[in-house]
């Protein structure tokens, strides 16, 4: 696990700390989830050059606050707790 200004640390790495700490199970996943990702710039950067692409200043504004977005609107849905008893739809049937 290597952290810097330009490594970031993983959740997998940040449960293994609070483990060691003696964080466990729930607590641990809780302590985990309260460091919402963000993304930056630099991480834009280099998943574009993974796609052999580029972004110019003002396109990689946009997209950062695209990309944020949807990670926020992720997280509504991964918080979203469902009761045991809400069964499953039996036909999925898309409206588009």
């Amino acid at each position: 696990m290597r952290a810097g200004p330009d490594h970031s640390i993983d959740r997998r790495s940040v449960l293994h700390i609070l483990a060691a700490l003696g964080f466990g199970g729930p607590a641990a996943v809780a302590l985990a989830a309260q460091a919402r990702p963000a993304v930056s710039a630099a991480t834009l950067r280099e998943a574009a050059l993974l796609l052999d692409g580029s972004f110019d200043g003002a396109r990689m504004a946009v997209a950062e606050r695209a990309v944020q977005r949807n990670l926020e609107q992720i997280q509504v849905v991964r918080d979203l707790v469902l009761d045991d008893a809400i069964e499953p739809a039996p036909v999925f049937a898309p409206l588009r």
